[in-house]
């Protein structure tokens, strides 16, 4: 490699920029114009095959171009003879790479029977909010003819294990819910659909694990599908603009405040101490404790600062914001059914 020739790092993995400030608002700010939460697609397209060039034309990144390779990441959960119907159908979800890159992207499960078909996906994108540590995606399908509750109960026993094992997540559900509606299963998510999706009917719902987050809005059917689209827009205000700021006041420990301190315990007579309280060890800690306090309060200073709530701003162990990610993104995933 010659010395002017730069290495094919990717993006993702790029050290991040030094020289800003920190700061969660700060950095609410840098992405003012950016969706905090994925925006999403949603619909029953019956096929895809012959309606890749209108899917082409949702996106602007894609318009003109019969491939979405190069922009969405395809998982698929084709249909299985368990479904008792002998041809098509099948769960898709196609994530913007802008958005996620693909190796964070796993398939935490996958489920076909008569009652119910269902995909859940497990995503870790370029930046999302402190307050969840990943985005966990929910494919479903319910067939007209299924045994409503059965497929219900089999929904909250998947959505259950990933809440067991990500509770921290944010956690959206899709689908073709058909007669089945399971808002009684999920009593702690919000459906977000509020528009008729087939005829004067809302059978594709969408649920998500926090309130006020989406607003939905119908598109056309792509091609000749009997469903219309839904485009669900990110709503979503942050934890740290929904609380108010606080003002805390805290030590500004310096090296001139650590050697006044020093001066302050060894011009101190400790045997006074001991001599006063004797044998008793809880009251000689005691005493101690609040004559290290009073030191600390009189030598070191303090300085007033205003920001965001702690619990605006959880410290959870969790990197979740890569250096180098995408500008400008537009749809970050897509459901199709």
């Amino acid at each position: 490699m010659l010395p002017e020739e730069r290495p094919d790092v990717p993006r993702e993995a790029e050290e991040e920029e030094t020289g800003r400030r920190a700061g969660v608002e700060r950095r609410a700010r840098r992405r003012r114009y950016r969706p905090v939460l994925p925006s999403i697609i949603m619909g029953n397209v019956r096929s895809l095959p012959n309606k890749m060039d209108e899917l082409a034309a949702l996106d602007p990144a894609s318009a003109g171009t019969a491939e979405l390779d190069g922009f969405y990441t395809l998982l698929r959960a084709d249909r299985s003879k368990e479904s008792g119907k002998r041809k098509g159908g099948g769960l898709a979800v196609l994530v913007n790479d802008r958005w996620c890159n693909p190796g964070h992207i796993t398939v935490k499960e996958q489920l076909c029977c008569k009652d119910i078909e269902l995909l859940a996906v497990s995503m870790r994108p370029y930046y999302l909010l402190r307050e969840f540590t990943h985005a966990l995606v929910v494919v479903v399908y319910i067939p007209p003819f299924a045994n409503a509750d059965a497929a219900c109960d089999v929904l909250l026993s998947a959505v259950s294990r990933l809440q067991t094992q990500h509770p921290d997540a944010l956690l959206l559900i899709s689908g073709d819910f058909n007669h089945a509606s399971p808002s009684s299963s999920l009593p702690k998510f919000t459906q977000y659909v509020t528009c008729h999706t087939r005829d004067n009917k809302t059978l594709d719902l969408f649920y998500a694990n926090t309130k006020e987050a989406y607003h939905s809005l119908p598109l056309p059917p792509l091609g000749r599908a009997d469903h219309n689209l839904v485009h669900l827009l990110p709503v979503y205000k942050t934890l740290v603009h929904r609380q108010p700021a606080v003002t805390r006041t805290v030590k500004k420990w310096s090296e001139e405040a650590e050697e006044a301190l020093k001066d302050c315990f060894n011009t101190t007579l400790w045997d006074v101490f001991s001599d006063a309280h004797g044998e008793d060890i809880d009251s000689l800690t005691h005493c101690l404790t609040d004559y290290i306090n009073f030191c600390v309060e009189n030598t070191v200073p303090t300085r007033t600062v205003h920001g965001a709530s702690p619990t605006a701003s959880p410290g959870l162990p969790r990197t979740l914001r890569l250096s180098g990610s995408p500008e400008g993104e537009e749809e970050s995933f897509c459901v199709w059914k």
